[in-house]
């Protein structure tokens, strides 16, 4: 049966009950996808839950998974914030309890020690309870941390490529947006021939490569920032170097990489050596859009000469 749910916004409380509800558990993951669905402008998300739940199913953890693409990330400070003032809350809720289990012992010993004593039962029973409540409010906070560990894991996830493990283009690019004091330089590293690789052994094997290739840019500059940007395409921000000393660390990473001897691990069949082109440039005060364009064209150029590469504003280097 289909509601409008959207008369007036729907807060925590229709959230978790939501939750409740599909038996879904209370999860980072799990808060925005509901507070989406039930706040969110995507018609799309909307209608592909209502046909989901329609006759009073519920919503199973795969369909939860297949539905989430749709769900934007930035619920995930605010989320933050929640679980933080969860925790203060419960923090605090445990410190009461902790002082009044232990003013119910002082209690205890005192009148347990007086002549005719009849207070100990009912001081007994409420220390108990007591105890139960702080050993609760233990679980309580034990709980909240595990949500904002989940939280802190959603939020880094959006940041990282989850084949190589690198930070993405939007973390690469939200970090050459920012306050950069020292000079810097860009390289796009591109592996030539992937596609080939793909058509000729399989997808799986690529992404193997793609995995060498990431480790091995990631070794030779340690101290920088490398992200993969797209398909064979790495970025990497060069903080610190000028662009004669950036040039000679993606040469030297490029030539690493093409002394290797690869081979498909299934088969044993020889991959032979894999060859990288890639462009260098400086930032000299062009804002980010610039920088990029003129790495690309630094790319494009080494890829016009044949491959294997490295071309440095103003120089080609051939990678041996």
């Amino acid at each position: 049966m289909m509601v409008d749910r959207r008369k007036r916004p729907q807060g925590g409380a229709e959230v978790l009950v939501f939750l409740d509800r599909h038996r879904l558990a209370h999860t980072p993951n799990h808060y925005a996808f509901a507070h989406e669905y039930l706040n969110g402008d995507s018609e799309q998300l909307r209608e592909r839950v209502d046909g989901a739940i329609d006759g009073g199913v519920r919503l199973t953890e795969e369909q939860v998974q297949e539905l989430r693409p749709a769900v934007r990330a930035a619920l995930a400070p605010e989320l933050d914030h929640i679980t933080m003032r969860v925790i203060d809350v419960v923090g605090d809720a445990m410190a009461v309890t902790t002082d009044l289990s232990r003013e119910l012992v002082t209690a205890s010993a005192a009148l347990l020690g007086e002549p005719g004593a009849s207070a100990g039962p009912l001081l007994a029973t409420m220390l108990r309870r007591a105890e139960s409540a702080e050993a609760s409010f233990a679980e309580a906070a034990a709980r909240a941390r595990q949500i904002r560990a989940e939280l802190t894991a959603l939020q880094s996830a959006g940041q990282h490529d989850p084949l190589t493990g690198l930070t993405n283009r939007t973390a690469f690019q939200a970090r050459l947006a920012g306050n950069l004091t020292s000079p810097t330089c860009i390289a796009l590293v591109d592996i030539d021939g992937l596609r080939q690789v793909n058509d000729g052994h399989s997808p799986g094997v690529g992404d193997r490569l793609l995995k060498v290739v990431a480790r091995a840019l990631a070794d030779h500059a340690r101290s920088h920032l490398v992200s993969r940007w797209e398909g064979g395409t790495f970025a990497i921000l060069i903080e610190g170097m000028d662009l004669r000393a950036a040039g000679e660390m993606v040469t030297a990473a490029c030539e690493a990489i093409g002394a290797r001897e690869m081979k498909v691990r299934e088969s044993d069949t020889p991959l032979g050596r894999i060859s990288m082109s890639a462009g260098v440039v400086a930032s000299r005060g062009r804002d980010v859009e610039a920088q990029l364009e003129a790495a690309w064209q630094q790319l494009r150029n080494a890829k016009r000469k044949g491959g294997n590469q490295v071309s440095v504003e103003g120089a080609v280097t051939v990678v041996r």
